[in-house]
């Protein structure tokens, strides 16, 4: 939505709206209000109908029954591809990212652009990410609102393009909100319209939303396809206000900026990456998200569903099946949706009211047994703290969380006012979230946010800029390896899929691992001072004073043999002692590897440190991937089989260890990432370039 100018002093804005082009102007804008409210009401239909359609029929008439928990991955995989293309290939890259909230500033949308911001949203709402459809529609009706206007008039004044945009905004919006005057609230704080322009502009914009209310409404009773409008049929009974849920007031406005804050950390620290590679990254990020939602329903019992999607259709639901939620599962509800909403904002295009909304209701509703506290005002508190961390708009953000629980809103509306001020004042104290060189970037299909600068080792230069292509294909096949190994290690997924299967997922992701071992290993090599350029481009080479070398030979030889390990678990009726052998102590001497080179990577961090090397990135990776290295050779310890037996001496603390392990080279390799989009040049002691076992290349 774009922002309209101030009002000059020179404008008399009685007389404006007396004269007879304002008062066409409001004939246009009802007009316009038909057929871009029935537009953006096809476009919500067509939506939810192959939403239904991919998740609930065809896994019907594939397999015969409900969609299974692996359904969404390759889904939300082809999710990514199709959205990065669109934003890659076709005009207005797909409009704003939502990482950044409602786009005040441009000009509305041309009919070039209107394509490529229809299809990005198309696929990112039908095929799984996690935003809403807010942004694009916004977006979509400014645009066919400008466009009307140049039909109409190709030299028609900018007020007059403002005034039609904003008015097809406020259509395209109407009732998707519940209420037309909340759309249209949200839109001019938003675009920070005051003064006597809000009149010049609210006014058309109204009418032509109460146009498109009716519209919507008449489309509704007409084709019997939904009214998309966010409703909650069951509201929990208010409570007056007491001094308890005041003082929860003011925590759970702390908890929704830090959350709020954690979410846009994730999207801005994501998005130079996402610059680097637009089609391969937004890809792997839709395959985590899938994986995630997997994850989910595995650990949970409940749909993968209440983890993608926007949450406009789960947060009905969600809130009247509020008590069958355990405390567990709403907490690992939240931290999912956390998640895949900050991965969806960096590289996918919607927008970010409901899903905050959805955060929101799920955080009051695990806060609502505290001393105090009830149900709606936990509801009502969650949601517009979220939404005043993620939006940055107060007024809207108690709007929503007060008029969506209808009357009951009223009673608690003094906690939302509460929290919502809480949450704005604390969002706004705390440091920016991501990189700071994030906070502009060029948005092209594939732009590259800096130049690689050659990595001159004979002056002992570092790389600069963006990361070597080497180091993010190896931080990326480390990411996809953790992940593979996270995931075999959760026990619903090795009930739901069987062992075997789960024997291949750990199998898998060593391939993964020693792919990026042998990447950062070839980068050691390179990195060693040549006396000659053949012994440059050598690859048996013997340096074990050589930390970095010593890193990286040794983590490679870990991964050849968890390589060897993983392949002979696919093997069946092995016998204790064949276990022990062939599965055992391969994994048991990778174990010892990976502790060695941890050991190795962490003291060469130590000495850079020492010699006045002033890196955090690569200690702070050293020491979780350490950790994991630690974590890994308990799992190895735990998982040696009896041999009187033939039992694994402690499965629970194998598969624990497993976890805890591939999360933190998980963690590492993605701080790895963040590291890459914001080092700036140092002085590369002894010529080598710093490597952490696992990802911190």
């Amino acid at each position: 939505m774009s922002g309209p100018a101030a009002s000059s002093p020179s404008i008399d804005p009685v007389a404006v709206i007396r004269s007879r082009p304002y008062i066409a102007a409001l004939v246009l804008a009802a007009v316009l209000g038909v057929p871009i409210s029935a537009i953006a009401y096809g476009f919500l239909a067509f939506v939810a109908t192959v939403q239904r359609f991919l998740f609930d029929g065809l896994p019907n008439q594939v397999l015969g029954g409900p969609a299974p928990a692996w359904w969404p991955v390759p889904w939300l995989v082809l999710c990514g591809l199709l959205t990065a293309l669109t934003i890659r290939y076709l005009p207005g890259n797909g409009g704003h990212s939502p990482a950044f909230g409602f786009k005040t500033g441009g000009g509305p949308p041309s009919g070039r652009e209107l394509v490529g911001i229809a299809l990005a949203a198309l696929t990112t709402l039908s095929l799984g990410a996690v935003l809403g459809p807010e942004a694009p529609l916004i977006a979509i009706g400014g645009g066919l609102g400008a466009l009307a206007v140049h039909l109409v008039k190709k030299d028609a004044p900018p007020m007059a393009l403002t005034i039609m945009a904003s008015a097809g905004s406020f259509a395209a919006i109407s009732t998707l909100l519940g209420s037309p005057v909340l759309g249209a609230f949200l839109i001019m704080e938003a675009a920070g319209i005051g003064g006597m322009t809000l009149s010049l502009v609210a006014l058309p914009g109204l009418l032509a939303s109460g146009v498109g209310a009716l519209v919507f409404v008449g489309l509704d009773g007409w084709t019997g396809l939904g009214s998309f409008s966010l409703a909650l049929p069951v509201v929990p009974p208010a409570v007056p206000p007491t001094v308890a849920t005041l003082a929860w007031a003011v925590v759970m406005g702390v908890a929704g900026a830090l959350l709020g804050w954690l979410i846009r950390w994730v999207a801005l620290s994501l998005r130079p990456v996402v610059h680097l590679n637009r089609v391969l990254v937004t890809s792997a990020l839709g395959l985590l998200i899938g994986l995630t939602a997997m994850a989910y329903q595995l650990i949970s019992g409940n749909s993968f569903t209440q983890v993608l999607f926007s949450g406009q259709d789960a947060l009905p639901e969600l809130v009247e099946h509020a008590a069958h939620y355990s405390l567990t599962v709403l907490i690992l509800l939240i931290g999912c949706k956390t998640l895949v909403y900050g991965l969806s904002l960096s590289a996918f295009r919607g927008g970010p009211v409901f899903p905050s909304m959805f955060i929101g209701a799920a955080l009051g509703i695990a806060a609502s047994g505290l001393p105090g506290m009830n149900l709606a005002a936990g509801i009502g508190m969650g949601m517009g703290a979220m939404c005043a961390a993620m939006l940055r708009l107060p007024l809207t953000s108690t709007l929503l969380a007060t008029l969506l629980l209808g009357t009951d809103g009223v009673a608690v509306t003094p906690q939302v006012v509460v929290a919502v001020a809480v949450a704005f004042v604390i969002t706004n104290i705390l440091p920016p979230p991501g990189p700071a060189a994030s906070e502009a970037p060029r948005e092209a299909g594939n732009a590259q946010p800096g130049a690689v600068a050659g990595a001159d080792r004979a002056t002992g230069l570092e790389r600069s800029g963006a990361p070597a292509t080497r180091d993010r294909w190896i931080a990326w096949l480390f990411i996809v390896g953790s992940s593979l190994f996270a995931l075999g290690a959760v026990p619903a997924y090795s009930e739901a899929v069987g062992l075997r299967l789960c024997a291949a997922t750990f199998f898998v992701g060593s391939l993964f691992f020693t792919s990026a071992a042998f990447l950062q290993y070839r980068e050691a090599v390179d990195a060693l001072p040549a006396r000659n350029a053949t012994r440059r481009r050598s690859f048996w080479v013997w340096a074990p004073r050589n930390l970095v070398w010593l890193a990286g030979a040794v983590q490679l030889a870990g991964t050849l043999w968890f390589n060897w390990s993983t392949a002979n678990a696919l093997r069946v009726n092995l016998s204790a002692a064949s276990t022990d052998q062939l599965v055992w102590r391969p994994d048991a001497l990778g174990s010892i590897a990976f502790l060695v080179a941890s050991w190795a990577a962490l003291r060469d961090a130590s000495r850079g440190a020492v010699a006045g090397r002033p890196r955090p990135g690569p200690w702070k990776i050293g020491v979780i991937n350490m950790a994991g290295s630690v974590a890994f050779g308990i799992s190895a310890a735990a998982a040696f089989v009896i041999p009187s037996s033939g039992d694994v001496w402690n499965a629970e603390l194998s598969n624990l260890g497993t976890l805890v392990g591939a999360l933190c080279f998980l963690t590492g390799a993605i701080l790895m990432l963040s590291q890459q989009s914001t080092d700036a040049p140092v002085p590369a002691a002894r010529g080598n370039p710093s490597i952490t076992p696992f990802n911190s290349l």
